[in-house]
């Protein structure tokens, strides 16, 4: 078997173990509070843990593989994860969960930034988008079957098997990993010089201000805690770009942005997960709360989306290889964008196919944007930057479906208890007409924000990626003061 596919096999195993993860532990929160006894906003660190480290450690995850090795920084990952996963599994508290969960993110860090770099080098640019395309049909599969392989093992087993039963995948992954993925030739050890400063400064930013936008609502938007939060991540995303612009190996060159296909690829990618990730917390609510659908069904509905990825994502990125089709991410936000617009209408008796159809429209939009998106923000970078490139789409996702995530929880929260005008009510326990009007109020504002991102994605080149060489990039980069 010829490399590129042997090294697209162990990427594309991992990138599965990945992505259910995020959505196969939000599966069991209910079942932590009760066995811990601890309340909801204590349990939900147990993923908001994950969030924040993964969201704060990708970037200079992603340059360390540049610097270090991809391979080497992506079975390290694999390793950290399935250890933080078996350690898991034998928490005795939720304090302890929660530090193992960090530990295990710590490992999803280091393999989604370097994933999509060792796929891209592995190939040639006529196949890029094809190859990507298949990472982003693994992410659909990640994304379905993790809560329904999650309720499958809490209705068989305890808690705990949801972490220890797979500790033998990650133990395949990482063989896997070992020995399908060629290794690859970092820098001189003289020339490898981590951005330490840069790494804490830009873990400040994130996770300072995913944290806010997390818990805005909570605490309220206004509390000294979350202004506190939003003025400690401004404060260090000033001093990130200081320390950036001067540091002679930066976690994320600047210069970058200043090439057109990965700043509209990175901007675009973002706003559009903003509305994006309205559907996988909007639907629940919609499902549960006004149409009493039961968890299991809600989740074979809400699986539309992830099954379309599945399907359609490398058959976007062939035709993006095959005709370079300059306005196909434009179409595909437009289709995202319309899909949730479409969803801002359902009522109360809408018919189970509509919805579907809805999510369809959402889904088909994902996969024709995704695959070309990606492709031209990895071919828009030398080789010897793939995993900064990398672990960029990985960020912009996150910041984005956290973003989105927030956006959605305060419209929701504020139209469903202006329309009964009862405040400090939780949503669960407002009448079904007023979380239908807050949904509905949320899909179109998700709507609106999807669309935006149509206003960088048409100023795009008329080449999918611009091609920046090494000596254009390290041209403009600035000069070691000696």
């Amino acid at each position: 078997m010829h490399y590129k596919w042997r090294a697209l096999i162990a990427v594309c195993f991992g990138t599965y173990m990945a992505t259910m993860d995020f959505s196969i532990v939000n599966v069991a929160l209910p079942r932590l509070s009760r066995e811990f006894d601890e309340p909801a906003d204590t349990v939900v660190w147990v993923t908001l843990t994950s969030s924040l480290v993964v969201t704060g450690l990708t970037l200079t995850a992603g340059r360390a593989g540049d610097l270090f090795g991809r391979k080497r920084l992506y079975v390290l990952g694999w390793l950290i994860f399935t250890a933080g996963m078996a350690a898991a599994g034998l928490a005795q508290g939720v304090e302890q969960l929660i530090a193992f969960r960090f530990i295990q993110s710590i490992g999803v860090a280091l393999a989604i930034a370097n994933g999509n770099a060792i796929v891209t080098a592995a190939f040639p640019d006529s196949e890029r988008g094809r190859a990507l395309g298949m990472t982003g049909a693994v992410v659909g599969a990640g994304l379905m079957s993790g809560p329904i392989l999650g309720g499958a093992l809490l209705s068989l087993f305890g808690w705990q098997a949801i972490f220890y039963m797979r500790v033998p995948i990650g133990l395949i992954a990482l063989a896997m990993a070992l020995l399908l993925i060629r290794g690859d030739r970092p820098p001189e050890a003289g020339e490898r010089r981590l951005d330490i400063p840069g790494a804490i400064t830009i873990f400040l930013t994130l996770g300072a201000s995913l944290l806010a936008v997390n818990r805005g609502r909570e605490f309220g938007w206004m509390s000294p805690t979350i202004l506190g939060l939003f003025a400690l991540s401004l404060a260090s995303f000033v001093a990130f770009i200081r320390i950036e612009s001067r540091a002679p190996s930066p976690v994320l060159a600047l210069t970058l942005f200043k090439h057109r296909s990965f700043s509209i690829g990175v901007l675009s990618l973002a706003i559009n997960f903003v509305g994006q990730s309205a559907v996988t917390f909007l639907m629940p609510f919609y499902l549960i709360n006004v149409r009493d659908f039961s968890a299991a069904h809600t989740g074979l509905i809400v699986s539309t989306v992830p099954l379309m990825m599945l399907l359609l994502s490398p058959v976007s990125g062939y035709i993006s290889d095959r005709w370079a089709f300059r306005l196909q991410p434009s179409l595909g936000i437009l289709l995202v964008a319309l899909g949730l617009v479409a969803l801002s209408s359902v009522e109360a008796s809408t018919p189970v196919t509509m919805i579907v159809l809805r999510l369809a429209v959402v889904g088909i939009g994902t996969s024709v944007f995704m695959s070309p998106n990606s492709s031209q923000i990895m071919g828009s970078v030398p080789r010897t930057m793939l995993g900064t490139a990398s672990a960029s789409v990985a960020t912009a996702r996150n910041v984005g479906n956290a973003t989105g995530l927030a956006l959605g929880s305060a419209i929701l929260t504020a139209v469903a208890s202006a329309s009964t005008g009862l405040r400090g009510v939780k949503v669960d326990d407002l009448p079904e007409g007023a979380v239908l009007d807050g949904v509905q109020a949320a899909f179109l504002v998700a709507g609106i924000a999807s669309a935006l991102a149509l206003v960088p994605s048409l100023l795009r080149g008329r080449r999918q990626a611009e091609g920046l060489t090494l000596e254009a990039v390290a041209a403009s980069e600035p000069q070691r003061v000696r």
